[in-house]
């Protein structure tokens, strides 16, 4: 820049001097001297140089102070996330969580003040309560509630599932879902026919006793039957017999089914309640025999119709040919 401005003074810009003290008219046109070409490019040049310098220093000025840029937001926040996950894993190693719980369970804001048992029928709700095992002022982090489930079913054979819930922060619901006795059935325990509720899987759930609710279908014929495979299988027929006469047709309601008999030969032997004649159904198209078996009874039902009578009946057999049956009469009626 001193460069610059030693050429502007030293730059003859053509003003004459000697004349310059000179008087009049003439004296003052002759002062001034027309630049050439190359003088000219020369000064435009030079004011060029001086503006971009005034500018440069001027924008200096202005700007020659700024705030020194702020950390990024996300490098922060990679900081604090380091210095949490830091933290928990020397919680942990320090067995923060054991000491964490024990803390929990030592505070009377979680302590159980109400157990709610729920979904009782046949099942006693006391029964179910103490086969929790869980007291008032038990804490809600102290308690195991698988633990809880399987004590339950262990203790309360008319239960079939269980669900136990907490309800924060004071308060533990048990519901329960029992068996639904579908008919009974005699099986072998101990050298002796007992009766045992059956549900509509074929599942035997607990023991018929004196008092108890008798009314149901009983299944006979499978009480030397020890593999339990095997008396699945041999179950699915009488259930599904038993699935069809629920629909309670008004000639063969479900009611009216005394006992069921699985037979090695016969197959299905069908006993119904008010007359002692066996029905045989074998051991196939039991859908079929069924239907036929509805209109059978129909028949015979009227009073004395074309000298069918029910009374004299001995058997009816659904399996006497592939799509007939055949009603037997005593000869003494």
């Amino acid at each position: 820049m001193i460069k610059w401005l030693q050429t502007i003074k030293h730059t003859d810009w053509g003003f004459d001097r000697k004349s310059s003290g000179k008087k009049g008219v003439d004296a003052g046109r002759s002062a001034f001297i027309r630049l050439n070409g190359n003088e000219v490019k020369q000064k435009k040049s030079l004011q060029k140089k001086l503006n971009l310098f005034w500018s440069q220093k001027k924008s200096a000025t202005l700007n020659g102070y700024s705030e020194p840029p702020k950390p990024a937001g996300w490098k922060r926040k990679i900081v604090l996330f380091a210095s949490l996950l830091i933290s928990v894993m020397f919680f942990i190693k320090a067995d923060g969580l054991k000491t964490g719980r024990v803390l929990l369970q030592n505070l009377d804001y979680f302590r159980i003040t109400s157990i709610d048992i729920k979904g009782c029928v046949n099942a006693s709700a006391e029964k179910v309560r103490n086969a929790a095992g869980v007291s008032v002022s038990t804490s809600q982090f102290s308690i195991d509630i698988d633990e809880i489930t399987r004590a339950i079913r262990a203790e309360n054979n008319w239960v079939k599932q269980v669900d136990v819930s907490r309800r924060w922060p004071d308060k533990l619901v048990v519901r329960v879902s029992e068996y639904q006795p579908h008919a009974l059935i005699t099986v072998d325990r101990s050298n002796e026919a007992v009766m045992h509720y059956l549900d509509s899987n074929g599942e035997p759930f607990i023991r018929a006793r004196t008092g108890m609710d008798l009314d149901f279908p009983v299944i006979t014929g499978l009480e030397l039957e020890r593999d339990e495979a095997q008396l699945s299988e041999k179950l699915k027929q009488p259930l599904q017999f038993l699935q069809l006469v629920g629909a309670n047709n008004p000639n063969l309601p479900a009611q009216s089914v005394s006992e069921i008999h699985v037979d090695e030969e016969e197959g299905l032997v069908v006993y119904l309640v008010e007359y002692p004649f066996p029905i045989f159904f074998g051991r196939d198209d039991i859908r079929k025999k069924y239907v036929r078996l509805r209109s059978i009874l129909e028949v015979l039902y009227k009073p004395r119709m074309m000298g069918m009578d029910i009374t004299r009946v001995a058997y009816i057999r659904m399996n006497y040919l592939k799509d007939k049956a055949i009603v037997g009469y005593s000869e003494s009626g």
